[in-house]
């Protein structure tokens, strides 16, 4: 199975960095990171460039053209050849080893999943769930937040045709939109509720100490 992981970020290096180690300590199956930096001015994007390699692929632009724009920017780069596509942002520290994997065996035909998310400070444990599968860990939820979002390539293009444009930099519903897309498509949400990240939710003087 190929696998492609995206992520944006602008400024905030420390928390790019925690991720970025969780990420390859606790994945333990090849895949490619496409990384889109929108203009950072704290050392981000030359950050990047450093650990760019075969399977790291940075692409800096001068300025922020938003999440919406972002993720169809990124988009277009992973392409169609990648069987899953997961949309994980910079602020999010995987703690479960072997994450993807154990998310990747629950994954199923029209159906987004999220590995359950910690340190959320509003909506504590994440959207509520109205039904579970005990067999295979999921918790179902109407829609799923975007601090990590798991799914096959068609539900990136052919399904939910890709984050809705011409919307301002400062626009900051694209998860929902894009949840809502494929709702329409009879996509299902759902948390992996064996497995767990957390938002890495710190203070300014906090991250300044990550760096």
């Amino acid at each position: 199975m190929k696998v492609a992981i995206f992520t944006l970020t602008l400024n905030r290096i420390g928390l790019t960095r925690l991720m970025v180690d969780s990420l390859n300590r606790n994945t333990h199956i090849p895949f490619d990171h496409y990384i889109l930096d929108q203009g950072s001015t704290d050392g981000t994007t030359q950050w990047l460039k450093m650990i760019s390699s075969e399977r790291i692929f940075v692409f800096p632009l001068s300025r922020n053209i938003g999440l919406n724009s972002g993720d169809n920017f990124i988009l277009d780069k992973i392409g169609r050849d990648y069987d899953v596509i997961i949309k994980l942002d910079n602020d999010a520290f995987i703690i479960t080893d072997n994450w993807l994997e154990r998310c990747l065996s629950a994954l199923g035909p029209k159906l987004i999943i999220s590995p359950y998310v910690l340190g959320l400070l509003q909506n504590r444990g994440g959207v509520p769930r109205y039904a579970h599968n005990n067999e295979l860990g999921l918790g179902f939820t109407p829609t799923l937040g975007g601090i990590c979002l798991i799914g096959h390539n068609r539900a990136w293009f052919e399904d939910s045709g890709g984050f809705p444009t011409c919307l301002p930099a400062s626009y900051h519903h694209d998860d929902m939109d894009f949840c809502a897309r494929l709702r329409e498509n009879r996509y299902r949400f759902a948390y992996k509720e064996d497995v767990f990240i957390r938002h890495m939710d710190i203070t300014i003087q906090e991250e300044a100490m990550l760096k």
